[in-house]
């Protein structure tokens, strides 16, 4: 699976927890519209489309009352979001997010609309579908297993672009879900490492994972090595590829891309070694690092070889 692929796949199961969350919040907003005018009752739903910077969200199921008085004030009215919502849900779904940060976001789209108590009753809504969410049960085994991140705008007193991990399970159907969002390197009771998300996995009843696909994390390949010790890790080989180009001289470049793609593109495992020492023959001089990093995450750069040509172009 490309990048491309990947982050298309991402932002479409993001656009389902949005959904979701939205949802559920429009039916409490509902209730209490109704409490609120006892003379009128729930009228079902109609459906629309949201548009996001992620895309559009298709029927989206808005509640509605036969007064026709009410709308939910989590959806603009004739409008696309005035924030960047999948943003924000994407945030307070992420393990590492505190239930004070969900009752802040809450209390921001709604503050101005409705009461404390009926704030907070929103505020229970969210913390229960996000913990729900968060926690939920998962499957025993998974093929593979992608990890990535997507960047998204944190306030620590200050606003920066902070990487939010995507963790995306695919079973042996091909089915595709997202297990998780987490934020690391937050201070204090929202730090995360890699060992405990991957413990998390684990006591969601996670048991068996095939190979695990990602970019060369800090710390990753050693949390695997202890949690899921018989499963395979490849690194991705585009930005591999790409940060071992960058340091090349222009003039050489061509021609390092091209005895780096004979080395991912070998038949196996052996194919693919001769190939690494040749590469390393030829440029060890000029560029002993690079060199150095192919030949030390040989088995991560390549872990895809020791599966069927068939399943290989969706690692």
């Amino acid at each position: 699976m490309d990048q491309t692929e990947l982050l298309k796949l991402i932002q479409q199961k993001v656009m389902e927890v949005v959904k979701e969350l939205i949802e559920k919040l429009s039916l409490e907003e509902r209730e209490i519209y109704l409490e609120e005018h006892p003379e009128t009752r729930a009228n079902g739903f109609y459906e629309r489309k949201l548009n996001t910077t992620y895309g559009g969200i298709e029927n989206l199921r808005v509640p509605r009352t036969r007064d026709r008085g009410f709308r939910p004030h989590i959806i603009p009215y004739r409008k696309r979001t005035l924030f960047d919502l999948e943003e924000v849900v994407t945030l307070l779904f992420a393990s590492g997010v505190s239930m004070r940060q969900v009752s802040r976001f809450i209390n921001t789209v709604y503050g101005v609309y409705y009461s404390p108590s009926s704030v907070s009753r929103l505020a229970n809504v969210a913390k229960e579908t996000i913990e729900a969410w968060r926690n939920r049960e998962l499957l025993e085994e998974y093929y593979a297993i992608y990890i990535d991140a997507t960047f998204l705008n944190i306030t620590r007193g200050y606003t920066s672009k902070e990487p939010v991990y995507v963790v995306l399970g695919v079973d042996s159907k091909g089915v595709r879900e997202i297990l998780g969002f987490w934020l690391l390197g937050a201070e204090g009771e929202s730090s995360y490492n890699w060992q405990d998300i991957l413990r998390d996995l684990k006591r969601r009843g996670v048991k068996r994972v095939k190979i695990f696909v990602s970019d060369d994390l800090p710390g990753l390949k050693e949390a695997i090595r202890l949690e899921f010790p018989s499963a395979d890790h490849q690194l991705c080989i585009s930005h591999a590829v790409r940060n071992s180009l960058n340091k090349v001289r222009r003039r050489n470049k061509s021609a390092v891309a091209e005895d780096l793609r004979k080395i991912f593109t070998a038949e196996n495992i052996d194919e693919a070694k001769t190939e690494l020492e040749s590469f390393a023959r030829k440029w060890r001089k000029r560029y002993p690092q690079m060199v150095s990093y192919w030949e030390q995450n040989f088995e991560y750069l390549v872990a895809f070889l020791n599966y069927p040509k068939s399943i290989r172009p969706h690692i």
